[in-house]
């Protein structure tokens, strides 16, 4: 799919509008049930600072910057309100620590699971053709957006899932490694925290195909969920 903001700036507003469509709904789901879970994991921890501020809630609008929806929807990179956590109060630091930190990503994969089985159940019942989006721009119907919404729901709950499980600062996988690189690495480790976030974006933005490794992952993921059920992909 092209990014919105292509066709917007080549005057193709109807085109623009139906992306907008098809992946606003997949970034509302995936986010919000994203930060949901940090929130509800960190309160069964011991940490009630989320739930204080209202954060166990799948309400998007307590879960989303603006800037951040504008920017996901304008150049397909966005991001979400941070949950904030106070590891101090867990009950268990290193366990609540792991377990906070994976709940999102594991919440993720679970929902792409789910909308991968709904949309494989689908496909062999003949309400599509095949698992991979149609191009609603040609036929715009309601089948196709439907089919596409499921598609990119599935999709970007993958994408969220592995990339923060990337292990540099702020992303949820850092938190499985920060404790190891301070022991090991005490001197790195003011480094890590500080610009692990700025070679990461540069890494994707400058390097040719790490953005594609990362969609290969998921299009693996997706076409194995597909195949157990007997779906054209």
């Amino acid at each position: 799919m092209n990014r919105p903001i292509n066709m917007l700036l080549s005057g193709d507003i109807v085109g623009f509008l139906l992306n907008v469509l098809v992946l606003l709904p997949a970034l509302l789901i995936a986010v919000s049930f994203h930060e949901f879970s940090h929130a509800w994991m960190a309160n069964r921890m011991g940490d009630p600072t989320a739930k204080n501020l209202g954060r166990v809630t799948l309400d998007p609008t307590k879960h989303f910057t603006i800037w951040g929806v504008v920017m996901f929807l304008f150049i397909g990179f966005g991001w979400g309100r941070p949950v904030p956590t106070n590891p101090r109060n867990y009950d268990n630091y290193r366990k609540g620590n792991i377990l906070v930190a994976l709940s999102g990503v594991t919440m993720n994969m679970i929902l792409a699971i789910i909308f991968m089985i709904i949309l494989s159940l689908l496909t062999i019942s003949g309400v599509f053709d095949f698992i991979l989006p149609y191009s609603i721009l040609a036929i715009p119907s309601f089948s196709n957006i439907m089919h596409n919404i499921l598609f990119y729901i599935a999709f970007l709950n993958l994408i969220l899932c592995f990339f923060n499980l990337i292990p540099v600062p702020p992303l949820d996988g850092h938190h499985l490694v920060k404790g190891i690189i301070a022991r090991r690495m005490p001197s790195f480790y003011p480094t890590y925290m500080r610009y692990g976030f700025i070679a990461l974006m540069l890494l994707f933005f400058m390097v040719p195909g790490v953005s594609s490794f990362l969609i290969a992952i998921c299009y693996t993921i997706m076409r194995g969920i597909a195949y157990i059920f007997g779906a054209p992909f």
